[in-house]
């Protein structure tokens, strides 16, 4: 089951209609508008708390303690366990196990386990935002 404990939140401007997003992994565009990510081992700033209907609408991020976050396994095709580091981890939007190796941004550490979806259905779980930066430079 997941759960939030101690978050820490700023807020900014949607860039959009983000009300079917609550919970998922965002970040600052070019217009300084927080948008979903959707590209694979991309940065993230925050995951959003709200539901702003609207550009230019309120949204609430936490970026830091532990949040609820949509992951999906089916994106790595692997486990999530209890510790493993998170990442953008698919077009969708959701975060996802990473990989070892590789430029990713890990933002997150799983606070739950989750086992491997047969859909693309995106699960919520517990996560500790970290952070972290990419796996390596190289």
């Amino acid at each position: 089951m997941s759960y939030e404990l101690n978050l820490q939140c700023v807020t900014g401007k949607a860039s959009g209609d983000l009300s079917s997003y609550q919970y998922y992994p965002v970040s600052k565009n070019s217009s300084g508008e927080y948008a979903v990510v959707r590209t694979l081992g991309a940065r993230i700033d925050g995951i959003l708390q709200n539901v702003p209907a609207a550009r230019g609408r309120g949204a609430l991020l936490g970026v830091g303690g532990i949040s609820k976050a949509k992951v999906n396994t089916s994106a790595a095709g692997t486990a999530i366990s209890i510790g493993d580091s998170l990442i953008c981890g698919s077009t969708a939007g959701t975060l996802a196990k990473s990989s070892t190796g590789g430029t990713a941004y890990r933002f997150a550490r799983a606070e739950e386990a989750a086992s491997t979806s047969t859909a693309n259905s995106a699960l919520l779980l517990a996560v500790r935002i970290t952070n972290e930066g990419p796996t390596s430079t190289a």
